[in-house]
């Protein structure tokens, strides 16, 4: 048996087991796992960290304030996807890295060689946590999420180790999460209510257990004790919203299949892969013998990687059939190509908006300082929905700069937010969340997304790329007002 203290309403959890923690955004499900994954310290229990949505330095030193002990003290790793896109490389002995989220079969050797390491040199119970699957959709398929969790418990499985399992679910598609629970072994739900969290777990005893208050009290670094603000970019200022976009879309490479004569599921697969990074996907016929099915990666006509399309299409799958998942396999030469630091999408649809509006919302509350722009297009969008209010009261609250844009068709602004409110048509058009990181280069974030034509959805791309954040930042700032103050210069019209 798993001991889990006094934060779960049950008296612990059975060797193997799996749990999914699910609720909406900035309810405690992070801070909930941090301190469950830290008690096993107390135990001579080993942690291992699946961290799709902070570096390794965060997560251990998170941890380390979660449990009261220094961090080199501490038997963990972490498998850390966001420090090649963010710039972070402080990693552990046995930290291991992987170049993206949507290198799930990269994922899954790393996993692999630390979930062993840690059994073979620190303890045979083992305790793991990812964070979070939501993000992981964003750079992958349903289908693909739920056959990297399905490979995930059969690890916890064999090693007759404890999990938790982080997702969102205001966004997520009802049956998608079935499917999801389908393979753990218990869920605990997260909710708010009366202003406080509250929590019940399901499935690990005959009947699911009373909502329960918990504390929120996190172990995440102390905000104030960050490195001085830097300037964002010495890059000429944009002259608007959509310039950056076509920017970021110029410096996108482009994938050509030429020849190909495999299945259409194994083609579809790489251009559902390849959409998620903005990267457009075009097929050519040669009048050549030479080469047959290979995708080329280049931009313009320099050419950065090739490799067959069955190649990369079996380094994009990822197969839940038991022990071989990932037995002999390899990531791809032409992935690693990819820079890992923009993603998009052609046709962005809102539900992939809003998780990746959350991810950078939870970046900026994990920080606790620093600036926040976003746009909702039109300000009731925010002062009408409850959930999102509450997620902008709360990051100002916790010291963040919140500024928000968009039309001003309400008499109610939220508490210690600052309101930009525009009849422009930029704005109008316009759905992004910018973080700055407190000048913490490694901590910035932004998403930007353009309204197509009513009922075609988004187009786009969110970013780890500090210099186009900084860019992004520092034209919010310039063209609607100064953010360090809150004062506002007349709306720019159209």
């Amino acid at each position: 048996m798993y001991a889990i203290g006094d934060d779960l309403p049950v008296e612990g959890f059975e060797p193997g087991s799996t749990l999914l923690v699910v609720g909406p955004p900035m309810t405690g499900k992070r801070t909930l796992v941090t301190r469950l994954l830290a008690h096993g310290f107390d135990h001579g229990e080993a942690v291992a960290v699946l961290s799709t949505d902070a570096s390794a330095a965060d997560v251990r030193e998170s941890l380390s304030d979660a449990a009261g002990r220094p961090v080199d003290t501490l038997p963990v790793g972490v498998v850390d996807c966001v420090s090649d896109s963010h710039g972070a490389t402080e990693l552990a002995s046995l930290d291991g890295s992987v170049g993206s989220p949507a290198d799930l079969t990269g994922l899954g050797m790393e996993l692999t060689q630390v979930l062993e390491a840690l059994y073979t040199e620190y303890s045979t119970r083992i305790r793991f946590g990812l964070f979070s699957l939501t993000t992981m959709s964003l750079y992958t398929s349903p289908e693909q999420v739920v056959r990297f969790l399905h490979v995930v418990t059969n690890r916890i499985s064999e090693a007759n180790g404890v999990g938790f399992v982080v997702a969102h679910s205001d966004t997520m598609d009802p049956e998608h999460l079935q499917r999801l629970r389908s393979f753990v072994d218990g869920v605990v739900e997260v909710r708010e209510a009366d202003g406080r969290s509250e929590l019940r777990v399901l499935g690990v005893e005959p009947e699911p257990t009373p909502w329960t208050p918990f504390d929120q009290t996190d172990g995440s670094p102390d905000p104030t004790d960050r490195s001085p603000r830097v300037d964002q970019t010495d890059r000429p200022l944009p002259d608007s919203l959509r310039s950056v976009l076509d920017s970021v879309r110029a410096d996108s490479p482009t994938l050509t299949v030429c020849n190909y004569e495999g299945p259409p599921d194994a083609l579809e697969s790489v251009e559902r892969y390849f959409d998620r990074h903005g990267v457009t996907v075009r097929e050519a016929s040669l009048d050549v013998a030479q080469p047959r099915s290979v995708a080329l990666l280049h931009h313009g006509d320099d050419l950065l990687a090739s490799e067959s399309v069955t190649a990369l299409a079996a380094a994009i799958d990822i197969q839940s059939d038991g022990d071989d998942a990932f037995t002999d396999r390899r990531t791809s030469d032409l992935l690693r190509q990819l820079d890992r630091s923009v993603f998009g999408a052609a046709a962005a649809d809102k539900n992939l908006l809003v998780d990746v509006s959350h991810t950078i919302e939870l970046l900026a509350d994990r920080v606790g300082s620093g600036r926040l722009h976003a746009g909702f297009q039109q300000l009731s969008r925010l002062v009408d929905d409850p959930r999102s209010a509450r997620i902008y009261e709360r990051l100002a609250d916790t010291g963040v700069d919140v500024h928000v844009y968009g039309a001003d068709d309400t008499d109610s602004p939220l508490p210690g937010v600052t309101v930009h409110g525009g009849e422009t048509t930029e704005l109008a058009e316009s759905w992004f969340v910018v973080f700055d990181g407190d000048g913490d280069p490694t901590r910035r974030a932004a998403l930007l997304a353009v309204e197509r034509d009513a009922g075609e959805g988004y187009e786009g791309f969110w970013t780890y790329d500090s210099d186009i954040v900084g860019r992004v930042d520092a034209y919010l700032t310039e063209t609607y007002g100064d953010a360090s103050t809150g004062r506002e210069r007349e709306p720019v019209t159209d």
